[in-house]
């Protein structure tokens, strides 16, 4: 009997695609965005950093696939955000800033009809803008109430949005967004994660 991480099931199978699908419908979504419409590109980027990041400093939840999941989904609830707000040019509005804000809320609905995404996955999903020190959105979690999943994820999301061009800035020289990221270990990230982070 083959082994049950490998094994394929119609089950599983059915994920996968129910999880490309959704890929597949963000990447449309954002490809008005010219240049900076790269879902594709930062999900690969970002999926393969925080994976190898998850082995470090949780091996057991890099060996479930919601893990991967929730990192390629990580900002599904994006759909739900207006095209005029994603496509602004200069600074959002208060208003603007709020909906963006509520794209964690958004994704965990669109994912909630889902069964086999229910844990990490939405996880991922709805905490990935939380912050060590509870400033982060939407529920204002703090330390260890993140699931570490997200804290994960924060900490290469952050990293991937500063070493690539966004409308509000260019890229960040590698060491410099090292440095960065260190200077918010305890603050915006969990310290344990960022530590591992820089061993990579």
């Amino acid at each position: 009997m083959s082994d049950t991480a490998t094994e394929t099931t119609p089950a599983a199978e059915a994920t996968a695609a129910t999880v490309e699908a959704l890929a597949r419908a963000l990447e449309l979504h954002d490809y008005r965005r010219g240049r900076f419409g790269e879902t594709s590109a930062h999900t690969a980027r970002v999926t393969q950093l925080a994976l190898h990041l998850a082995e470090r400093v949780a091996p057991e939840l890099a060996l479930d696939a919601q893990l991967a999941y929730g990192f390629r989904l990580h900002d599904i609830g994006m759909i739900g955000v207006s095209n005029a707000t994603l496509l602004k040019p200069g600074a959002l509005t208060p208003a603007e800033v709020d909906e963006i804000r509520e794209h964690p809320w958004l994704g965990e609905r669109i994912v909630a009809p889902v069964p086999a995404l229910g844990g990490l996955t939405r996880q991922v999903i709805a905490c990935h803008h939380e912050r060590w020190d509870g400033s982060g959105y939407p529920r204002g979690l703090r330390g260890v109430e993140i699931p570490v999943a997200a804290r994960i994820f924060a900490v290469v999301d952050a990293f991937d949005a500063m070493t690539n061009d966004q409308p509000y800035r260019d890229a960040l020289p590698e060491p410099e967004a090292r440095d960065e990221i260190q200077a918010k270990a305890g603050l915006e990230f969990d310290p344990d994660v960022v530590s591992a982070f820089l061993s990579l």
